[in-house]
């Protein structure tokens, strides 16, 4: 009995002492977070100027990195520093972290968001399963938004004009056992790389992050999408299996959903976290022992960037081409808009001649 007590008391000393530390940590990263990457302070994008967006949960926040003051937590500093060693990008990037810990991939989702079906059993065992009873709306028809989606991308805000967007979204959800995997969609095999689930047997959360990212999209952005770590202090609890099939699941979304439809010049990219061995050491996990610390996160920053470096030469070679389409004084423009006109009429008037020449003989 005495040693069962002292087991007890040692559990609850750990997790109070975890508690803590994740509470200043947050606290800390928000702080300079807001001196250093205030929307205040970071300019419009305009000519040279372009901006990258780091959105998520508490893996996008950099819950785990320890900084000094002024500093950035999280991928986002480590995918900076790699844009400037890049000789293919030559303008100026701002990459700014704004993960919020704590938030669910509903408090992300844009208007008009999807709606969980009525009567599908999931896999969490605890609390109200999703889809129990009625169908519980996300955001309804007429809501603006959950409260991180307007905060970033809302009118006015400093997402509004990023041209890069990377969504590291689905661990809170684990951890709360709120991801919503259907039941059925444990018979798949997550080892498969050929198996595709279907809508019904797809998470709640892979769909909230499917819409999201369907909006962005619609907006103009370009998207990269970040899977979930597949072992941890909590998430091991949860299941491996359960998450490598939610990240299949993310992936198959991103390689056959969304990159095949709308502009499909524009593909999502996917970033494998949960399988990527250079991310995933133990020296590379956090006190936690469910998130990274600051060698984990600049690890996992270069394999971000591996991604969505050709995203950012696409943004730079647009904005080349609008400068040199708007180089030319409008005089001038008009000018060579009408010589390249007249130069189209003589080449279909002599194809017209060679072609009545043809048909007389």
């Amino acid at each position: 009995m005495a040693a069962s007590g002292l087991n007890q008391l040692f559990n609850l000393l750990a997790y109070l002492y975890v508690l803590l530390r994740r509470i200043f940590n947050a606290s800390w990263i928000r702080a300079n977070v807001w001196i250093s990457q205030a929307d205040r302070v970071i300019p419009k994008t305009n000519g040279p100027r372009h901006k990258v967006i780091v959105m998520g949960d508490s893996l996008a926040m950099g819950l785990g990195d320890w900084i000094l003051a002024g500093q950035v937590a999280g991928v986002a500093p480590s995918i900076l520093k790699a844009a400037a060693l890049d000789k293919q990008v030559r303008q100026r990037w701002y990459c700014l972290n704004r993960g919020n810990a704590g938030s669910s991939s509903e408090d992300w989702l844009p208007s008009k968001g999807p709606r969980i079906e009525a009567g599908q059993p999931t896999t969490e065992k605890k609390g109200k399963k999703k889809g129990d009873g009625e169908a519980e709306p996300l955001l309804g028809d007429d809501s603006p938004g959950g409260k991180s989606w307007e905060r970033i991308f809302g009118p006015g805000r400093v997402g509004e004009d990023a041209e890069v967007v990377v969504i590291m979204l689905g661990l809170s959800d684990v951890v709360r056992g709120d991801a919503g995997l259907p039941l059925h969609a444990m018979k798949r095999d997550h080892n498969s790389a050929s198996v595709l689930y279907p809508e019904d047997e797809l998470a709640v959360v892979v769909k909230n992050v499917r819409s999201i990212a369907a909006r962005l999209r619609s907006l103009g952005k370009k998207v990269a999408v970040v899977d979930l770590p597949i072992s941890g202090a909590v998430v091991s609890s949860y299941g491996e299996g359960k998450v490598k099939r939610i990240n299949r699941q993310l992936k198959q979304i991103c390689k056959h959903n969304l990159s095949n439809v709308g502009d499909t010049s524009n593909p999502v990219a996917y970033v494998s976290l949960g399988l990527n061995h250079k991310v995933m050491r133990p020296e590379h996990r956090a006190f936690d022992s469910l998130h990274l610390n600051s060698k984990g996160y600049k690890v996992l920053g270069v394999e971000i960037y591996s991604a969505i470096c050709p995203m950012l030469v696409n943004c730079e070679w647009k904005m080349w081409k609008q400068k040199l389409a708007g180089a030319l004084p409008e005089h001038e423009r008009v000018m060579k808009a009408n010589a390249e006109e007249l130069v189209g009429e003589g080449a279909a008037g002599a194809e017209e001649g060679v072609g009545g020449k043809v048909k007389s003989q």
